[in-house]
């Protein structure tokens, strides 16, 4: 992870295709607390390691936007 994590910033967990919003982050203990904005049964995950989360940058969150757009025919 090259980027300091904030509130709100798209992640996904290493080898992982579902992207996770962060909702808090622990700076002391390098953790952050991860949601899936959809809400469905992957739900909430508390203290997830920095190193095992990859931050998207706006073109892959916006790919992602699109991607699910489409497949949910919207």
């Amino acid at each position: 992870m090259a980027k300091k994590l904030k509130i709100g910033d798209p992640v996904q967990r290493h080898g992982s295709f579902v992207t996770y919003m962060v909702v808090a982050v622990d700076a002391n203990k390098k953790t952050a607390d991860i949601k899936n904005p959809k809400g469905d049964a992957i739900g909430l995950h508390r203290g997830v390691p920095w190193s095992e989360l990859d931050v998207l940058d706006e073109s892959q969150n916006a790919l992602r936007v699109v991607r699910e757009a489409t497949e949910s025919g919207e």
